[in-house]
């Protein structure tokens, strides 16, 4: 589970979002709240040295990341908490941070704007990246700080499940991770045609379903015996929709509190929720998602 946890702000209220999420989710974490200064939103900036506008944006990362601490503070977070301040482009400044080995990060959190990230100037199109390139687990979060400290978290967390590997994961994640939280295995079935029910029956579609059907709940039978190890109980439901739709939309009305689900990773072929499921489910969802990468301990 993660064990030093990187948090980008950019003193928007998104940003600090991610901060509360990470101080109620990771309480024996390591903490290191980052802050980027961006020269290419620095219009008054000069060739040849700091310009006295690039000192005020420093100065003003400086606050806000003294805002962070003073937060952590107000929570009682009791492992380490650093800051760190550093100029460049900031989806890069962000990656570069978490692929460092000596600072042993090993989980992103950050703060999205939910509706249109890539039209955003930072924790938009920032996240984005972060998402498709980051080297390790990351979580998105698309709510307001009060949204977060009015949530009771872990609360109920939705773990979609394919039978992959990385959808493993994601569950050996949650259980391990959050062992008071609710657990609701999910499976979309994604029939390969858009009918009512009642209108294959009799049909050769009527055997197409079926094997979905069975293939599906092995696959939640199996989420219920790793739960079980966990001496955790777990909730299954399926859906005939796609796997990115029917994510979204259960997790608007069911009352989710967050999502967590398998993510690709750096070398493993896309499957079925992972890369672009993932990313939309990330981008669309009302809830924070957290997307894993690899087993618990793997490398």
């Amino acid at each position: 589970m993660p064990q030093h946890v990187l948090v980008p702000v950019d003193g928007s209220d998104h940003g600090f979002a991610g901060l509360e999420y990470s101080l109620a989710s990771f309480p024996d974490a390591e903490l290191t709240a980052l802050y980027v200064v961006d020269p290419s939103h620095d219009h008054e900036a000069t060739a040849g040295g700091e310009s006295p506008s690039t000192e005020r944006a420093r100065e003003h990362g400086e606050r806000i990341l003294e805002q962070a601490a003073d937060r952590a503070d107000e929570f009682g977070h009791e492992s380490a908490f650093e800051t760190l301040l550093r100029t460049g482009t900031p989806h890069t400044e962000i990656l570069t941070v978490a692929a460092d080995d000596d600072r042993g990060i090993d989980h992103v959190v950050l703060g999205s704007h939910g509706e249109s990230p890539i039209t955003r100037p930072f924790l938009g199109h920032v996240s984005e990246a972060v998402v498709r390139r980051g080297p390790v687990s990351t979580t998105v979060v698309p709510e307001s700080t009060t949204a977060i400290r009015e949530r009771e978290l872990p609360g109920k967390v939705l773990v979609p499940v394919d039978g992959s590997e990385q959808a493993d994961a994601a569950l050996e994640y949650a259980l391990a991770q959050f062992p008071d939280a609710d657990y609701v295995a999910f499976h979309a079935l994604s029939l390969p045609f858009d009918r009512p029910r009642s209108d294959v029956e009799g049909t050769y579609l009527e055997k197409v379903v079926t094997a979905h059907e069975r293939r599906g709940e092995e696959i939640l039978e199996s989420a219920r015996e790793l739960a079980s190890e966990h001496d955790a109980t777990i909730e299954t439901v399926t859906s005939d929709e796609k796997p990115s739709t029917a994510i979204v939309e259960y997790a608007e009305t069911e009352d989710v509190d967050q999502i967590v689900m398998g993510s690709h990773g750096r070398s493993i072929a896309t499957r079925l929720f992972t890369g672009s499921v993932a990313e939309r489910v990330s981008r669309r969802s009302p809830r924070t998602v957290t997307l894993v990468r690899g087993r618990p301990g793997a490398d």
